[in-house]
């Protein structure tokens, strides 16, 4: 399959995809989610972050285990674990050129909120290129990998699932893209996701990559 000749339409995830699984952002939203649940149910921090795990693990993200459990208001939970520094993130520039390279449409697509994904775009200098944003609440806070999001997104954007590629961080997130039609591309960064199940997700994953800037610099170039 050639990309450049296949493929119009680019849908990413933010975190950890656009972005450097490193930089530290996905560790200061653990901790703030940690001390939302002890707070909000009045637990120690030790035992609210096993329930924190737990949830993630069971609902798909922790914020619908706080729902569906505790009626949770889900814009006030998403406002307060996105009370982050920022300024830890940069721009990737090799991976900012090979992204304006693309041909067709682009949209993130993440498990975060509106804001959350603005306030990065920011700080990675992608201010106003993507050409749509499909968040959480777009989702009706049903997260990935719930395969009703993936249906969603294709009628709400109009997008032709044989015709456009996916890159997720997770790969089992990846494994409803396939079901739906789109190519799944994994970003491999190089962690362990204790929800992740890889091993059975990788039979769904077309391809994989450790470098998405290198990626992108083959199908610009016609070698993928």
């Amino acid at each position: 399959m050639s990309f450049k000749n296949n493929i119009n339409t680019w849908i990413f995830d933010l975190d950890n995809t656009l972005y450097s699984a490193d930089s530290g952002i996905f560790q200061q939203v653990h901790k703030l989610m940690g001390e939302f649940v002890a707070k909000n149910l009045n637990m120690e921090l030790a035992e609210a972050k096993k329930l924190q795990a737990k949830y993630y693990k069971q609902h798909g993200t922790t914020l619908r285990g706080m729902m569906d459990n505790h009626g949770v208001d889900p814009d006030y939970f998403l406002e307060e674990v996105h009370k982050l520094d920022y300024s830890i993130v940069g721009p990737n520039q090799n991976l900012n050129d090979e992204l304006y390279k693309l041909e067709g449409r682009k949209i993130i697509y993440t498990n975060a909120n509106k804001q959350h994904v603005l306030d990065v775009l920011e700080k990675i200098n992608l201010t106003n290129f993507f050409d749509e944003i499909y968040d959480i609440k777009m989702a009706d806070y049903i997260p990935k990998p719930e395969i009703s999001p993936y249906e969603k997104i294709i009628d709400l954007f109009n997008i032709e699932p044989n015709k456009s590629a996916m890159f997720d961080d997770i790969a089992k997130n990846l494994v409803p893209a396939k079901k739906v039609g789109f190519t799944p591309v994994w970003v491999d960064a190089g962690y362990e996701n204790f929800s992740d199940d890889i091993e059975a997700s990788k039979e769904y994953l077309d391809f994989q990559t450790r470098d998405l800037s290198l990626f992108l610099k083959d199908v610009n170039e016609g070698k993928i």
